[in-house]
């Protein structure tokens, strides 16, 4: 999919109308320093104060840096998708997923909208491109995310977009410098998981 495409949104029962729409497509390596720059923007650079979704009071450093980012394009099912304004060409936004296919679930990370672009609905078109593609492309059938505790307007957003607490904790990685370096003591990241599609059987969200 190296062209372009328009953003379709599948609703279960109702199509949300959206005043500004997106085009996406799969990134590739030479994306790497553009989406680098995107991530640190939205999350713990100066210019992530310009919106809602920064961290930087919690966790200092780097989101990600291009070696990573080139790892995990080139990495089995990972992907990630890069999203532009249709009458703009700039990049938006972006996210990464994950597919483990023994227990057909898809991780969601790198949900970045452009600090400046926030409180557009770029993001709910982005979340419901990430969760039709893990449901298209590798028949998912379940989402999940890793999230700091400690963000909880971050949990609520995705709380309405159907998101639940699997009461999963772990503690936020004190030595790990490419995830970035905690500010405070106590951190802990949540997973929250999102049913794609009815399955037969009830599955714990423990898994």
């Amino acid at each position: 999919m190296d062209t372009l495409r328009t953003l379709e949104l599948i609703q279960s029962d109702t199509k949300e109308s959206f005043d500004h729409f997106l085009t996406w497509r799969v990134a590739t390596l030479s994306d790497c320093e553009s989406i680098s720059t995107l991530v640190h923007s939205g999350y713990r650079a100066e210019a992530s104060h310009q919106g809602w979704t920064t961290e930087d009071a919690l966790v200092g450093g780097n989101r990600t840096d291009p070696d990573l980012l080139a790892d995990i394009i080139q990495s089995k099912d990972n992907i990630i998708l890069l999203f532009f304004g249709e009458s703009e060409n700039i990049l938006i936004g972006c996210v990464h997923l994950q597919y483990e296919s023994e227990l057909r679930r898809a991780w969601l990370g790198m949900f970045t909208v452009r600090p400046d672009r926030q409180g557009r609905g770029y993001g709910k078109q982005i979340l419901s491109t990430a969760e039709t593609y893990a449901q298209d492309t590798w028949h998912a059938e379940f989402m999940d995310m890793r999230v700091i505790v400690q963000r909880p307007e971050l949990i609520a957003f995705y709380n309405r977009h159907g998101y639940l607490d699997t009461n999963q904790r772990q503690a936020f990685p004190p030595d790990n410098p490419r995830l970035g370096i905690a500010k405070r003591k106590g951190l802990e990241i949540c997973v929250l998981r999102k049913g794609l599609k009815l399955s037969e059987k009830k599955t714990d969200l423990n898994t």
